[in-house]
């Protein structure tokens, strides 16, 4: 019988990569909803979502003045690829010993002067004069992805993990360079499978945790780490992780409690400081969030990045503080678009309206695509009469996606000076709808707290009631009616709760678990195609569900498909190799069973 949805955690670990390439992380925040009452600057605050990963490179070490051939014995270069010059001690190695391992080394020279590039060409050629060994198409691979050739990388990567199944970081490698080219869901899976070869993975867990966000799937985050934090096992990074999952699905409080833990924890913690005074901006405590960052600040002047958020929550809580930082940061990246819009901030809160301008002009010289510059221009520009200008920066705001209600208004107000009635009267009412959805989404999220409060106290009849009350003041939040359907579920609201899975998936057709809850209703309800569909649907959403495998391969037994049923249950081990409820329904099925 298939079964609901259930918490799965993992373990953590250190990332390693054997060979001579250093992932450098970029640092990763939340970017929980905005109140209306903060404004474009404290959604900056929250900017940087998800963890990116990039490698540092020096200066090639290629001669592109010379014939592109490889020089000295290595016989052939690979298309668009300058020559590289080996040093004179492996050029004169290969002169006598053109193998695998010389080329490795030579592999190895070049690597370790991370120049990726040339590190490719010698170890693609050690794999074709040794093609069965795993590591050299492994650093092959690696070489491609280092060298910024993600679609080289694949086929080595993948031909290393066919040739050496127990090693765990091809997995890794793939999947960065997977998650490179988009393609999520193949990422997906190449993490559930360093997982499964290395529980503790910290890189697994964290690349699998950054899809999960980018696709929206909070409630799987939130089942994923929510052990870990139970068995105080988190990363920074992973803390971080699940209080944006608890965010997005409207749990601020959770949010709070994993960021304070973790700074108990490590209070060095710079991601964790700082998504903790995110977080503190969005409830507009300013001052405790300068003075969360203003140690972590001192202590790392060097951290451009830091100075900056720093210096956001200053000119938010109008501090004295603020124009000496803005002063200092522009005087060592005078060029920095952030920094640049900060200043004309700071000069618009001391009402010098042409100093704004001029320093909001020269921030979109540096940075072009800053909505939230031309909005602020264009109200330096409207005071100061210049209409048509204010008019073009309102209308380049809400281009670049400036989410402010009130840029609408303020752009009816040009139009109106411009004599353009109509096109004024057509933004003060888009100004009334955002402004009426952002409110409805304020009390949406109160509701959803109370119905948070009156499940845990036990009174589900209120807390499915409060849900609906949330689900009806914010209509297209696909998780307030995920959780609507899970109130209504334990008051056995079957009709109900498969009313609400839709509309979660009409909003999200992705949302795996309301895919995995639906089979469930239709298995309990003998519709075993229905549940067979919505199961295979939740695997493709999310490739390392394990439990919707495991529900899939149920119902296909119970409509004897035993093929298909072995071969999901084959998928699933590979992916959950420990899954003891697969192998003994695999047991269960026997090699003789078949297919009507």
């Amino acid at each position: 019988m298939p079964v609901r949805s259930s918490q799965a955690g993992q373990a953590n670990a250190n990332l390693h990569f054997p060979g001579f390439y250093t992932p450098i992380r970029a640092h990763r925040s939340s970017t929980p909803c905005q109140s209306q009452a903060q404004g474009p600057l404290a959604r900056d605050i929250m900017a940087g979502v998800y963890l990116t990963q990039r490698i540092s490179r020096r200066s090639r070490r290629c001669a592109s003045h010379l014939p592109a051939v490889v020089l000295l014995g290595l016989g052939c270069v690979l298309p668009g690829w300058s020559a590289c010059i080996p040093p004179s001690e492996l050029a004169a190695k290969l002169k006598t010993h053109q193998d695998a391992a010389t080329y490795a080394e030579l592999g190895g020279w070049f690597a370790h002067g991370e120049d990726a590039a040339c590190a490719a060409q010698a170890y693609v050629l050690a794999t074709q004069k040794d093609p069965e060994s795993a590591p050299y198409a492994y650093l092959a691979g690696l070489s491609f992805y280092a060298a910024g050739e993600p679609h080289q990388a694949i086929a080595l990567l993948q031909r290393s993990i066919q040739l050496d199944t127990s090693a765990v970081d091809p997995h890794l490698v793939l999947g960065e360079t997977l998650d490179q080219l988009g393609r999520r869901g193949d990422a997906e899976l190449q993490w559930r499978l360093a997982l499964s070869l290395d529980p503790h993975s910290a890189r697994s867990l964290e690349g699998l945790t950054r899809d999960l966000l980018a696709d929206g799937n909070y409630v799987r985050v939130i089942d994923m780490l929510k052990p870990l934090e139970a068995a105080h096992q988190l990363s920074a990074a992973a803390a971080v992780d699940l209080s944006v999952a608890y965010t997005k699905a409207g749990l601020m409080d959770n949010a709070f409690e994993v960021l304070e833990a973790a700074n108990r924890e490590d209070p060095s913690s710079i991601p964790v400081i700082e998504a903790l005074a995110a977080a503190m901006v969005l409830q507009s405590r300013y001052q405790k969030a300068s003075e969360l960052l203003a140690p972590a600040a001192s202590q790392n002047p060097d951290d451009t990045a830091l100075q900056i958020r720093y210096l956001k929550v200053l000119v938010l809580s109008r501090s004295p503080a603020a124009d000496p930082l803005c002063k200092k940061l522009l005087a060592n990246h005078p060029q920095q678009g952030e920094v640049l819009y900060l200043m004309g901030l700071l000069q618009l809160q001391k009402g010098d309206l042409q100093s704004a301008g001029f320093w909001f002009q020269r921030s979109l010289h540096a940075a072009p695509d800053n909505a939230d510059a031309y909005f602020q221009l264009g109200l330096v520009d409207e005071e100061r009469k210049n209409t048509l200008s204010a008019k073009q920066a309102f209308e380049r705001a809400i281009a670049l996606g400036y989410g402010d209600p009130r840029v609408h208004y303020e752009l009816g107000r040009a139009y109106q000076a411009l004599g353009n009635h109509n096109a004024a009267q057509q933004q003060f009412r888009l100004y009334q709808q955002k402004q009426l959805a952002d409110l409805n989404q304020g009390r949406a999220a109160t509701a959803s707290y109370k119905a948070d409060q009156d499940q845990a106290s036990g009174n589900l009849p209120q807390a499915a009631a409060d849900y609906r009350e949330a689900l009806r003041l914010d209509p297209a939040e696909p998780l307030l009616a995920y959780r609507l359907a899970m109130a209504l579920d334990k008051t056995g609201d079957v009709d109900g709760e498969r009313a609400a899975l839709k509309q979660a998936l009409l909003d999200d057709p992705r949302m795996a678990v309301a895919q995995n809850q639906l089979g469930y209703l239709d298995s309990v309800a003998n519709r075993t195609n229905g549940a067979i569909a919505h199961f295979r649907l939740a695997v493709q959403a999310d490739p390392g569900y394990t439990k919707a495998w495991l529900n899939l391969a149920a119902a296909l037994c119970m409509d004897s498909r035993w093929q298909e049923a072995r071969s999901t249950l084959t998928q699933l081990l590979a992916i959950d190799p420990n899954n003891a409820s697969a192998r003994q329904l695999l047991e269960r099925i026997g090699p003789t069973a078949t297919s009507p």
